[in-house]
């Protein structure tokens, strides 16, 4: 059963190294600045999809810090099983979470620094999102 549950975080450590490895390698160096899950460098212009679910307070996968790269984009697709607001600091996007609707939120990085995704009621943290 453990091994059941800890697959869909597996998953998505493989896909997000395997994102940091394909910038890490591209001409640019994924210039033009320097966010999800621990570690996601992508390239300026490039698109990061990322799927976050809550149940009741908790949060799946576990909150992480995601790297983004000036210019990027990060689409964060939410599921939640009760009605909320999504809030991403630095980007001032709002949206209105309808329980068991998955709710897309597109984030482009423009400045550099550290952005909290959370959700108002309960106040969780979904993920850091680190601009650089």
């Amino acid at each position: 059963m453990r091994a059941i549950r800890a697959l869909p975080y597996a998953v998505c450590v493989l896909a997000l190294a395997g994102v940091s490895a394909c910038s890490a390698s591209s001409p640019n160096g994924g210039s033009g600045g320097g966010p999800a899950g621990g570690g996601v460098a992508a390239t300026s212009g490039a698109v990061t999809r990322l799927e976050v679910g809550i149940t009741g307070t908790t949060v799946t996968p576990p909150p992480a810090l995601v790297d983004l790269a000036v210019g990027s984009t990060l689409e964060l697709v939410v599921t939640s099983d009760h009605d909320d607001e999504l809030h991403a600091h630095g980007f001032d996007v709002e949206e209105q979470l309808k329980a068991g609707v998955p709710t897309t939120l597109r984030l482009t990085a423009t400045q550099t620094g550290s952005f909290e995704v959370e959700t108002h009621e309960p106040a969780l943290t979904l993920l850091t999102v680190a601009v650089r």
